[in-house]
C-alpha cells in the first residue's frame, strides 16, 4: 500500500477552539444582560471605551490566543498532523528516526507506510520498508523471484531520485544482509533505472491563471498516477492536465507520442511537465 498526503484525513471542525475574541466578549455581553434582566437591573454600558469593555475584551483576546495554542498543542499528538520536533517523537515512538535533510512529510509517510504495513513477513513491501530506512534511500521498489525462487532484488534512487551508485548499493546489501535479510532470501541490491515520463501540452487557460502552480499541480497528479502501475494510458494522463484554471489542452503528447506508454520494469519514474 503507497500511502500519499491527498490520503490524510482533513483536520475536524472544532467551533470551540476557533473562538475570536469578539465571539468570546460578545458571549460575556449576553451573559451579563441576561443575568441584569434576571435581577431587574439596567446592564451596564459595553461599547467600546466603556469599562465593562476594557476590563473584559482584553481577557477575551487572551482566551482566543490560548485556544490557538490549545488546538496546536491537539494536533501534535497525532503523526498524521504534528510537525517539527513533535513529528520525531512519534518517529521515534514507533522505530523511524529522521534522516538528515527529510522534511516532515516525507518522514510523516514513512511512518505510516510502516504502520500499515505488516513488517515481518520478509515479502516485497517488507523490503522496501526496511531499505528506505537506510541513510541516503530515497525511493525503492523490490521484485521477487526475478532471478530464483528465493530472490529478492531491491532497485533504489537517492534522495536526490537518482540511481544510487554501485557503490552504496553494495553498502545497503551489507547492512541489510545483517539486520535485515530473512534467512535463506538471495538479496542483491541495484541502482534503479529512472524512467522519464514527459508530458508536452499547450494549457489553454482562463485569465489570471497561475501556469507555475498549475505545472506543479499537474506534475503531482501525474507522479501519483504512475507510481501504481508500470502502464500508462494517453488518455487518462491527457485527464489529468484539466485542473483548475484549464479549459483545455493542444499539442499533447506523452513522451513525444500519442499513444500509450509502458515503463520499464522496476524502474522508478520521474515525472517532467513541459508547457509548449
Amino acid at each position: 500500500m503507497t500511502i500519499k498526503l491527498s490520503d490524510l484525513p482533513a483536520l475536524p471542525n472544532m467551533p470551540i477552539l476557533q473562538e475570536t475574541p469578539e465571539d468570546i466578549y460578545r458571549r460575556w455581553v449576553n451573559r451579563a444582560i441576561a443575568l441584569a434582566v434576571e435581577r431587574g437591573l439596567p446592564p451596564p454600558p459595553m461599547d467600546e471605551g466603556e469599562y465593562f469593555y476594557d476590563l473584559w475584551y482584553p481577557l477575551a483576546i487572551e482566551i482566543a490566543e490560548q485556544q490557538a495554542l490549545w488546538t496546536y498543542g491537539f494536533l501534535q499528538g497525532f503523526p498524521i498532523w504534528a510537525d517539527a520536533e513533535y513529528l520525531d517523537g512519534h518517529g521515534w515512538a514507533a522505530g523511524v528516526t529522521r534522516r538528515e535533510g527529510e522534511d516532515d512529510d516525507t518522514l510523516r509517510l514513512r511512518m505510516l507506510e510502516r504502520a500499515v504495513t505488516e513488517v515481518g513477513s520478509g515479502r516485497r513491501k517488507d523490503y522496501e520498508t526496511w531499505a528506505k530506512d537506510m541513510e541516503g534511500v530515497g525511493s525503492a521498489i523490490a521484485r521477487e523471484k526475478e532471478r530464483n525462487e528465493n530472490s529478492i532484488d531491491l532497485y533504489l534512487t537517492d534522495l536526490a531520485g537518482q540511481p544510487i551508485t554501485e557503490e552504496f548499493a553494495e553498502t545497503v546489501k551489507s547492512w541489510m544482509w545483517e539486520e535485515w535479510r530473512i534467512a535463506g532470501h538471495d538479496l542483491e541490491v541495484h541502482p534503479a533505472p529512472v524512467f522519464v515520463v514527459v508530458v508536452e501540452t499547450q494549457l489553454i487557460t482562463v485569465d489570471g491563471s497561475d501556469l507555475v502552480e498549475m505545472t506543479a499541480i499537474i506534475q503531482e497528479r501525474i507522479m501519483e498516477y504512475v507510481s501504481e502501475r508500470t502502464k500508462l494510458a494517453y488518455n487518462y494522463v491527457g485527464s489529468l492536465l484539466l485542473v483548475a484554471g484549464v479549459e483545455d489542452y493542444e499539442n499533447y503528447t506523452l513522451n513525444g507520442m500519442e499513444e500509450d506508454v509502458e515503463m520499464t520494469p522496476s524502474s522508478i519514474p520521474r515525472v517532467e511537465v513541459v508547457l509548449l
